[in-house]
């Protein structure tokens, strides 16, 4: 789904040569090493770039995999399977996840409802939304103890992406305000930016877009204060869209304009794409026909081989 750049095909070869942790190294310092590589995938997946994300991570399965350490490679497994969902690569999330959860269970791991949400998030991903419900209905049955108070808000937010997904509006949002309250309590400030996304989804979806604008808004503001820019692009080109069923046209191809860069600035072309077509549409309607002009060449150029 993403780019693949030279630079990062020089950056692998590099990489590939520490996948196998040194045999002198004490299992603590290559157990350190499997966190910092993991962290660092992290950082890469936030950003949007996958492809390196993937890399990091599969260095730190390897050296996880080296000292037998279940838990950080069920950790890890997870955090594969949550880039392969967002690189559109579902077969591929679908099998290591399934790995994940099976050794979870063997192992009666702590992380077995951390996988059950991401097998769940997987099933919304490919439109399998009643699947996706009974899988997060397994995990709100199982002990509140086996989860934090940011998984829970996670699981709400889920239902509540299911119940969206199905048509029930009131659900919905009861789900996402049940997640809100947790995330604000938790300052878990990107968990609580999502939730206001999907609660503006919800509200725009209805016709309140008043009310779609403010939660919106509120998804922005609390994205730029945490720095995750591919979810900024997201905001900013939501509140286009939402702009756009409002009948503001003008407000809109601003809104355009300032995701199109950070996509652009991202590499996301996908994104980009779809940003595009909005510019150009919100460019004809408003007369400004050379700036519309210049987007068609631009989508044209990007759909060139």
């Amino acid at each position: 789904m993403r780019r693949a750049f030279p630079a990062l095909a020089c950056c692998l070869i590099v990489l590939s040569c520490s996948t196998q942790p040194a045999k002198t190294d004490s299992a603590s310092a290559v157990k350190n090493q499997a966190a910092a590589d993991a962290a660092t995938g992290d950082g890469y997946f936030h950003q949007g770039r996958n492809e390196l994300a993937v890399q990091f991570f599969t260095i730190s399965l390897g050296e996880y995999t080296s000292i037998d350490d279940s838990e950080g490679v069920i950790r890890v497994y997870n955090a594969l399977g949550k880039t392969y969902i967002a690189m559109g690569s579902f077969s591929m999330a679908q099998d290591i996840l399934t790995r994940a959860q099976t050794m979870a269970r063997d192992t009666k791991s702590g992380s077995l409802f951390e996988t059950t949400l991401n097998l769940g998030e997987l099933y919304l991903f490919k439109g399998e939304v009643d699947t996706a419900r009974a899988t997060f209905e397994q995990a709100l049955a199982m002990p509140a103890g086996a989860r934090t108070s940011a998984q829970t808000a996670i699981l709400y937010h889920d239902l509540g992406t299911a119940a969206k997904n199905l048509g029930d509006e009131g659900k919905a949002l009861d789900y996402y305000a049940k997640a809100l309250d947790l995330d604000l309590a938790g300052t878990l400030n990107e968990q609580a930016a999502s939730d206001y996304y999907m609660i503006a989804s919800v509200h725009s979806l209805a016709g309140r877009y008043d009310e779609a604008l403010k939660n919106a808004t509120l998804a922005l503001t609390m994205d730029k204060k945490i720095e995750n820019s591919r979810a900024i692009a997201e905001d900013l080109h939501a509140l286009g869209l939402i702009s756009t069923k409002k009948g503001d046209t003008a407000a809109a191809f601003d809104y355009f304009k300032r995701a199109y860069l950070v996509f652009t600035t991202l590499g996301l072309k996908a994104d980009m794409k779809e940003t595009l077509r909005n510019l150009v549409a919100a460019a004809d309607e408003l007369g400004r026909a050379a700036e519309a002009a210049s987007y068609r060449k631009t989508l044209a150029d990007l759909d060139t081989p």
